[in-house]
């Protein structure tokens, strides 16, 4: 029927379609015939124009005056009524403005006829005669052109009449052929269906008598409730799950409403009644209700229902099967969960915290082994070493702090990906002056063979892959005594995608077959003394493998105990290229360009330093000192908010975690005061805090915050910001 109606919408648009289209055409075929009138008027408008005022010069009768004078006005409206037949013509248009300008060139001469009536006027007009023949003769030649396009215009408007009236006749077939088709179809499909109905309604008899002997069999109890009579049957298995012994029984609704728990009741009925109206595609509840021996039971009761022909409910027929012990699994199972999600909150709770307590010493320690190691030359050798050996230790304490803190965040998913093209030539570089002085401290060899990449692009984290190359080759380099390591990269093909292969093999201890998934495991390692000889958390190739995961690839291991080992990394992602990388690297020159800058723009610059760790207050002064920037410090966001209220900053730093007020809420408050204080001029706030969990510097920018700087403060990054908020003139133009 559906496809009946639309085949009949489609010919009846088709059909109003042809209509339109003939009634446009009979407007069209009007047009040109009305124009073809009018242009064969003004011809003989002229002619009569030029013979009445021949009639006048000759006769100087007054009747040829007044009918000259007539026929000129008859003219006149003829080329308005022309000019409206021909509107959206250019090429008629066109001719008609020069006709116009003939014609009234030419009635301009009659006229000037008209006036010298004298003699040696009727000379002078008889001399004129050339002029008017030859403006007479061109208003022909346009009137014969317009009349060309005219009789072209209608012959192509009877064509497409024809056409227009074949196609509909043709469609009006068509559309007549096809419904038929569909009537015959939909007919046999009626009939089709109500043999099927026959059949089953044969066959119902059968499946009920089934029916009847599945129901004996299962362990549901089943009711079947007759609307019309108001009479429920209860089946034996019923009264079994209740605890009662029993047979079938035709009772009322009450005999199980009594039995439903009193909290659970109204929610039954609510729902049914939900059902019955339409509300709810299927019925399924679960509720309680009261066993023989007083106690409980978890019951789900799944109903259908039946509608007579007017959409009136007259049977429900459903089941009753006892969740007991599926609900006590699951409250079981709700109360571990909720435990391990508590436990998970309280580690990560936990780790912050450590990262803070951590960061924040770590931060001044680190700063300070920073300046002591800018003047080392003025110190003497032992005092150097001291130097070194704080840098070193601090900088394995950094890892330490990141690794446990990126492992956090990748259990709970909360990693974060770049994608962008990477310069491996650049990066395997920077590796190899990392790792290389490494290996020479050891006296081992280190090669690391990366021709097969040069120039080729590849898309992905490089911070990310910078991190898995140093945890391999640090524990290559690591756990080899003698020998050496050797990097070898290059792109396999698989499936038509490229992948970046990077072999880190080495000399050293090697792993026996049955450690080799121990040793991706969380602070695992093959064994203890491993641990006890070299170091380490076991943190770095479980981080490694997982993140490779992470970027679509994987971590593979090949080894022969005591002969060494060969870690594989693959990474999808060669061969695109997207937008480049354009993050600055850490270099002497840029931190030298930075100085030059934020000395020349420190000049008058008061920054307000707001941290509650003394050993941090002595390092970011030092560096402040260093590039002329006066300061105050607030020991607590309170003090940093009375501080800004007093007086005008051009930068605030602000550490996150402090007593009194944290510094979310000192920067908050400052950003309120800012928008009911117009007059108040904006001021830079520069986060700075220990937290290094996902979300922490997104807290800091929603409140308020320009930039974020993460604990230990790195001071090539310490004085990128403060080159891009100090600068007055630079945030406006931001």
């Amino acid at each position: 029927m559906f496809i009946l109606g639309l085949c009949a919408f489609a010919l009846i648009m088709t059909m109003t379609s042809g209509e339109r289209d003939m009634e446009q055409t009979d407007r069209l075929l009007n047009r040109s015939y009305q124009t073809i009138v009018h242009i064969e008027q003004i011809s003989t408008k002229v002619e009569t124009i030029l013979s009445v005022q021949r009639g006048y010069l000759l006769s100087q009768e007054q009747h040829f005056l007044d009918k000259y004078q007539e026929q000129k006005e008859r003219l006149s409206d003829l080329l308005a009524e022309l000019a409206v037949l021909v509107d959206g013509y250019p090429d008629q248009e066109s001719r008609l403005d020069e006709m116009r300008n003939y014609i009234t060139e030419f009635t301009t001469r009659l006229e000037e006829r008209k006036e010298d009536a004298t003699l040696e006027g009727i000379v002078r007009t008889l001399d004129d005669v050339s002029i008017v023949n030859s403006l007479r003769a061109d208003i022909r030649r346009l009137n014969t052109a317009m009349l060309d396009v005219e009789y072209q215009h209608l012959n192509q408007q009877f064509q497409n009449l024809d056409q227009i009236k074949d196609q509909y006749y043709k469609t009006l077939i068509v559309g007549i052929f096809f419904a038929s088709i569909l009537l015959v179809l939909l007919n046999a499909f009626l009939l089709n269906a109500q043999r099927k109905r026959t059949r089953a309604e044969t066959s119902l008899k059968g499946v009920e008598e089934r029916f009847a002997l599945a129901v004996e069999g299962t362990q549901d109890g089943i009711f079947d409730w007759d609307f019309a009579t108001g009479e429920v049957y209860y089946s034996k298995r019923f009264f079994a799950m209740l605890g009662e012994d029993r047979d079938g029984y035709t009772g009322t609704k009450e005999d199980s409403q009594e039995r439903i728990h009193e909290d659970d009741l109204q929610s039954v009925l609510q729902h049914m009644r939900e059902y019955l109206a339409g509300k709810e595609p299927s019925f399924t509840h679960e509720f309680r209700m009261k066993h023989a021996s007083g106690r409980w039971i978890w019951v789900q009761c799944r109903a259908k229902a039946i509608y007579d022909k007017s959409g009136r409910a007259i049977r429900m027929v459903g089941a009753y099967t006892d969740i007991t012990p599926i609900v006590q699994s699951k409250e079981k199972l709700e109360v571990e969960k909720r435990r391990a999600l508590e436990a998970n909150e309280a580690k990560s709770q936990f780790l912050a915290h450590m990262s803070h307590e951590i960061r924040t010493p770590l931060t001044a320690i680190s700063g300070i082994a920073e300046i002591l190691d800018k003047q080392k030359d003025t110190l003497s050798e032992k005092n150097q070493k001291l130097i070194k050996t704080l840098n070193n230790s601090t900088t394995s304490l950094k890892d330490l702090v990141n690794d446990v803190l990126d492992f956090s965040k990748i259990e709970r998913e909360e990693i974060e990906l770049e994608q962008a093209t990477i310069d491996l030539e650049a990066l395997f570089e920077q590796t190899i002056s990392m790792m290389s002085v490494k290996a020479q401290e050891k006296g081992i060899s280190f090669v690391f063979d990366y021709e097969a990449v040069k120039g080729l692009p590849f898309t992905g984290d490089v911070h990310r892959l910078r991190q898995i190359l140093v945890n391999l080759i640090g524990n290559a380099i690591k756990f080899t005594e003698e020998g050496g390591v050797t990097i070898h990269a290059s792109f396999d093909e698989r499936a038509g995608d490229s992948y970046l292969r990077v072999d880190v093999a080495d000399t050293g201890i090697g792993v026996a077959p049955e450690n080799f998934d121990v040793i991706f495991d969380r602070f695992k390692q093959a064994d203890s003394s491993v641990s006890r000889k070299f170091g380490g958390t076991g943190l770095g190739l479980p981080i490694s493998r997982k993140l490779a995961v992470l970027m679509g690839g994987d971590i593979f291991l090949t080894s022969e105990f005591g002969k060494g080992s060969t870690f594989t990394l693959s990474l999808p992602g060669g061969g695109k290229a997207v937008a480049p990388e354009t993050k600055t690297n850490n270099n002497p020159q840029e931190l030298e360009d930075l100085d030059k800058e934020l000395q020349s723009l420190s000049v008058g610059k008061k920054v307000l330093i707001v941290e509650d760790y003394h050993g941090n207050v002595v390092l970011i002064s030092h560096m402040l000192e260093e590039l002329g920037i006066y300061y105050d410090v607030a020991e607590n966001g309170q003090e940093a908010v009375n501080f800004w209220n007093d007086c005008d900053y051009d930068l605030i730093l602000m550490d996150i975690q402090m007593p009194i007020m944290d510094g979310i809420t000192a920067t908050h408050t400052i950003r309120e005061q800012e928008s009911e204080n117009s007059k108040r001029a904006y001021t830079p706030i520069i986060g700075m805090s220990a937290h290094a969990l996902s979300g922490d510097d997104k807290k800091g920018i929603k409140a308020g915050m320009d930039t974020y700087l993460t604990k230990p403060i790195i001071e090539i990054e310490f004085k990128r910001a403060l080159a891009k908020h100090i600068d007055s003139e630079k945030r406006a133009a931001a």
